[in-house]
């Protein structure tokens, strides 16, 4: 892991200036001295010095000092925006001044919104009664949880992350407050604290192509508290099933060009549900649709609260004869594991494979997929070998 103050002074010496100049808040072309020459060498530097390389037709998509740092550390993207009410969405306090009175902070729920429409998440964290900022949160619109109550913003936002399965350090924290902004630092370093009043915090959150489930990504979680519920009431039966309860459904499919985007980006962001974490660019899953060794499969889910569009994809390589396979990668988003869906899409996958086939599999440790350590004994797979990096598996499909 580079620190960051050693990150900030090779950056500073890539662009020729001091290192107190510089946040990961900074941006292309909010220095001079950052120019399309400078964006070229600090792709080069960061190769040579830290063994890092940036694919050439991505270069124009890292922008900001946080997404170079990212990069290097090969940390997940952040997700989520948590944002303070009085005096940060709005100018006033709701509680004192009346909600009626308060004014709008335009120019900043604007550029939330344009983050909302990309597929960021925006919740709310605020010390307040919920009763006198309602009407103000609803009429915004674009929260897909709020926490407005009289406890730490911190363990708020802690109590958020379980909600929605998403590690803390998805987060950017918002708030007007120095004493809460300081707070947060403390108790949750790993949640990136925007500068206030905020510059370019949208440098967390880098441009790119929007798919199919960015666009409805605010819809989703919405609809994934209402399972939440859902499940929560199913499984305080003694016996259930909850893909039928659910009535759940998957799609099965083999890769295709309109999925390269999408699984370019979910092996980007999925920590916890990805066997090996692999991380990919899209020119290379391009290459995986010509490739004649190999077959990805593809899984799209939804139930009874809506669709989930494309939730997990799965790698496999087979030999000449087809009697051997291999499975590459099985990534998966937090959303939809452990309610049945691996079982299910493994059952389709298996019955499309030459029988009879030998299957190899590995999981490889890292700092947060314990959640799929054993997702192959559950598949049916048996254990070849385990030391304390990895587990080897073997399956006979037949």
């Amino acid at each position: 892991m580079i620190e960051k103050g050693e990150f900030f002074s090779f950056a500073a010496d890539v662009f020729g200036v001091s290192p107190e100049n510089l946040s990961f808040e900074t941006v292309m072309g909010a220095l001079a001295e950052w120019d399309s020459i400078a964006q070229l060498n600090m792709v080069a530097s960061i190769h040579a010095r830290f063994g890092v390389e940036i694919p050439f037709a991505d270069v124009p998509n890292v922008t900001s000092l946080w997404e170079f740092f990212r990069r290097i550390n090969e940390l997940p993207p952040k997700k989520v925006i948590a944002v303070d009410l009085d005096n940060t969405l709005w100018y006033g306090v709701a509680a004192e001044d009346g909600a009626e009175n308060v004014r709008a902070n335009t120019v900043l729920q604007e550029r939330l919104i344009k983050l909302s429409e990309r597929g960021v998440l925006l919740v709310a964290l605020s010390k307040n009664n919920e009763n006198d900022v309602r009407g103000l949160v609803d009429e915004f619109g674009r929260f897909v949880t709020t926490r407005i109550n009289w406890q730490s913003k911190a363990e708020n936002l802690a109590d958020v992350a379980y909600e929605l399965n998403i590690g803390v350090d998805s987060f950017v924290f918002l708030d007007d407050n120095p004493a809460e902004r300081l707070e947060m630092k403390a108790k949750l370093p790993e949640v990136e604290v925007a500068k206030w009043p905020p510059s370019s915090f949208e440098a967390y959150f880098p441009e790119h192509e929007l798919t199919a489930e960015d666009r409805v990504k605010t819809e989703q979680y919405r609809a994934e508290a209402l399972r939440r519920d859902m499940v929560a009431k199913i499984r305080e039966s003694s016996t259930y099933d909850l893909w039928q309860e659910l009535k759940a459904w998957l799609d099965v499919r083999e890769l295709a060009e309109e999925d390269v985007l999408r699984i370019a980006q979910l092996s980007q962001k999925a920590s916890q549900f990805s066997v090996l974490t692999n991380r990919y660019q899209e020119d290379e899953v391009r290459k995986w649709l010509t490739s004649k060794n190999e077959r990805t499969f593809t899984v799209r889910a939804g139930d009874m609260f809506g669709e989930q569009g494309l939730v997990a994809f799965v790698r496999i390589s087979f030999s000449n004869s087809l009697s051997n396979a291999e499975i590459l990668d099985w990534t998966m988003s937090c959303r939809v594991a452990g309610r049945g869906l691996e079982e299910c899409a493994w059952a389709e996958i298996e019955r499309r494979l030459n029988k009879p086939c030998t299957i190899a599999a590995k999981w490889r440790r890292s700092q947060k997929n314990k959640p799929v350590e054993n997702l192959f004994e559950r598949l049916g797979f048996n254990v070849l070998s385990i030391d304390s990096a990895e587990k080897k598996y073997e399956r006979v499909s037949r």
